[in-house]
Parts: C-alpha cells; structure tokens; sequence
C-alpha cells in the first residue's frame, strides 16, 4: 500500500477547471463514503479550498483512485489530465506538509489552509475514514507546520487574498472614477470567515459602512451592527446591488448566486456609472457573463496573481528554509513508516509460528485425552513438548552464534527477551 496524494491548484488549473472539481464541506461525508464503499482505500482525507481540490489516501490501485477522483467533476478526463498531479509515498508525504504550511498557497505562507485541513481531516475522522497510518500521518502533518511557522519567517506579514482583494479594488476603482475610495458604496457577500476579513480591512480603509448580504440575515446583522452598516437576506440583493459602487463576493455557494439579468436589472435602474466587482468564491458567485454587460467590471480570485506574486518577495528564503525542514521531516516519516512495518511483520511472523506450534501439539493432547490418558500426564507432556519445540531454533542459533563468536547476538537475545545479567545473579 502506499500515500497517494492526487489533485488540481491554482497553479496547474484555471478556475474554470477548479469550479468543475470542487468537494463542498457540506458533502464531504458523501464523497468519502462512496469512495470507503468502492474498496480502493480504508484511509482517505479531501481538501478542497479556492485553491485546491486534493484527495490524499493509502491504496494500491492508482489506477482506480485516478479515475475515482476524476468520476467527480464534469470536466472531460482530456481536460482534466492535464491538470492533474499525483504524488506517491514520500513526494506525497511532502506535499501534504507543504500544503498544511501554506507553501503551495496563492499566497505564500497564508495561514487559513491549516485550519481548513484540520476541518477535512476532522470530517474523515468523523465518517470512518482514518486509522492508525492517517493518525500518525496527519498529526505529525500539523506538528511540522506548527515547527515551521516557529522557525522560519514563512508566516510573517502574508498578504492574503482578502488584503490583495482590496488592493486590487483600491487599484481598478481609482482608474474608474474620480470618487475617493472612502466614499464607496460597498455590497459585502457572504458572512463566513473570509467576509468577516474582508470587513476588518475594509474597516482599516476607513470605509465605515455598506451592505452585507447572506442567506442567514441574521449573521449578517450581527457583522453590520459591527461595522456600522445595513444587512439583507440574499432574496434582497438586487435592491444592494442598484446603490453599489463595489460588490465582493465571497460565500460557499456551489452555483452563482448574481445572476447576469439580475445584474443588468440593477444597471438599469441606476445612472451610468461603473461597477466594480471582485468575486473570490470558487466555484464563483458571480455569473461570468456579467462581465459582457456594460459598465459592469467583473474579476475572480486569479485576477488577483499579480498583486499576490509582487507580494512573495522577501519570504522565499523561509520558504527555502521550510521546504528543506519538510523534506527531511517527510524522509524521516516514511523511514519510520517502513521500520514500524518491518516490525509489525516480524512479530505477525514469529505470533504465527508460535499458534503453528501450540495448535500442532494441542491436537496431539486432545487425541492423548481421547484415548483415556490420564489428564495430568497428557498437560505435562504437552508442556514440555511446546516448551522444547518454542526453543529449539533460538537455541541453535545462539549456539551457533556462541560458537562464532558472534557475543552481540547473544546480548540482543538477553534484551529481547528480558532475561538477567548471570554476572549481576552470582553477586
């Protein structure tokens, strides 16, 4: 058996590719046991973010995993092959840890995908999907990316998507209009924990007030008492979207919740003027054919590269640093795996060949009981019969190895088996 980790990122996939192979949290429970019914694997944790959708399980049958994971996307196997990377045993082990400390992040060393593999790993947890490999394996996955962030500088001052978001904002909407960007009139979308962020850096750009929108409204007017501003139930968006001047998007819906006629509507109804919005949901929330209409200004969360990658400089070192830490950590992991299995087989082995042994003689002794021995005779027999039988290949191999003078296998026997110094009895 061994740790596949398989999937698609941002850097192998366009959003396109990555909206079509999308696991949402609220069905992982689904996913993972049609994949535990298919029999490939006992052991497996989905990941899937903006960024990434990855599957990391123990099988034998790549092949099969392969075509699982693609089985779960509309995307053609044509589109998605190209895209796709599959890591295997220690590059796999690598890999997850890179992921876990924000290394193969949009932006590097972002702290938000640990959290969000704690998530998915406590969703397999709770489905049945890990055992004792996933165990150890995920939690030495959480302790490194623990060490890291100690270590090194990885995590020092990150832009983040939701900070590139609102650069990129402050950027277009200069360009659009001549209005100071405190003035704006800004929609908020979605109430989670990226549009929590979102508030507090708008809230740093002195913009004091706006609308949230969300499905539960009650959420959102908990975050717009926060901020000072209005909420709505997402049934009200096209009333939001008329007054706005900025719209960011950010929920987990799986289908676009903006609408290019809702969209046209708003335009409609208000003077010219530009609107600017930034959706970095994936899959998206905003309908990509709002961008055709006019004055409508639509971008996604890879439009925001530029700022992001213009931000990486000064923290490659430490991601040098981390990634040398992680692949002596991977090597160590896999080492280790191997010695425990080495382990585990020799002792399966030598418990198999003891059973072999007393189930051979306990046979004799019940036909012994059979006949009418006495029962005394027959355990004593037996006994002894075991006992010497149990030596008798120890026995001639130390021997053998006295004889060679091979003394430490004599002192590993005296180890293995607990067994006292005869220099420390006779004192």
């Amino acid at each position: 058996m061994s740790i596949l980790a398989i999937g698609i990122n941002h850097k192998t996939a366009s959003i396109v590719l990555r909206e079509k192979m999308y696991f949402a949290l609220d069905k992982l429970s689904l996913y993972l046991q049609d994949l535990l019914n298919s029999g490939l694997t006992q052991e497996a944790v989905l990941l899937s973010t903006c960024n990434r959708s990855e599957l990391y399980c123990e099988a034998e049958d790549l092949d099969g995993i392969r075509d699982w994971f693609a089985s779960q996307t509309t995307a053609s196997k044509e589109e998605l092959a190209s895209s796709l990377y599959i890591y295997k045993d220690e590059e796999a082990v690598a890999h997850i840890m890179q992921v876990a400390c924000g290394l193969d992040s949009m932006v590097l060393g972002e702290p938000q995908i640990l959290g969000q593999m704690k998530e998915a790993f406590s969703e397999s947890c709770t489905v049945g999907a890990v055992d004792s490999l996933f165990h150890r394996l995920f939690q030495q996955v959480f302790t490194t990316a623990k060490e890291i962030r100690t270590a090194t500088e990885i995590g020092a001052c990150p832009v983040s998507v939701v900070s590139a978001a609102l650069s990129f904002a402050k950027q277009h909407y200069a360009a659009l209009t001549t209005n100071p960007f405190t003035a704006a009139n800004v929609v908020l979308i979605g109430a989670g924990e990226t549009g929590e962020l979102l508030l507090r850096y708008l809230k740093t750009q002195g913009i004091k007030s706006g609308v949230i929108v969300n499905r539960h409204v009650e959420k959102a007017k908990a975050l717009a008492k926060e901020w000072g501003g209005q909420a709505c139930h997402l049934d009200d968006i096209s009333a939001a979207l008329t007054h706005a001047d900025i719209i960011f998007s950010a929920t987990g819906s799986a289908l676009p919740i903006v609408t290019e006629g809702m969209v046209a509507e708003a335009l409609n109804r208000r003077q010219p003027k530009p609107l600017l919005m930034i959706d970095i949901a994936v899959p998206r929330d905003i309908d990509p054919a709002v961008a055709e209409l006019p004055q409508a200004h639509l971008y996604c969360i890879d439009d925001l590269m530029a700022i992001i990658a213009s931000n990486r400089q000064g923290r490659e070192h430490a991601a040098l640093k981390a990634k040398e830490m992680i692949h002596k950590k991977s090597m160590d992991f896999i080492t280790e795996l191997h010695s425990f299995e080495r382990v585990s087989h020799t002792i399966s082995a030598y418990r198999g060949q003891i059973e072999a042994i007393c189930r051979a003689e306990l046979m004799k002794a019940k036909w012994q009981l059979q006949q009418g021995n006495e029962a005394s005779d027959v355990l004593d027999a037996f006994a002894q019969a075991f006992i010497k039988k149990l030596l008798h290949a120890p026995s001639v191999q130390l021997r053998q190895a006295g004889a060679e003078g091979r003394f430490e296998l004599l002192n590993l026997a005296k180890q293995l088996f607990a067994l006292p110094d005869p220099e420390v009895e006779r004192l």
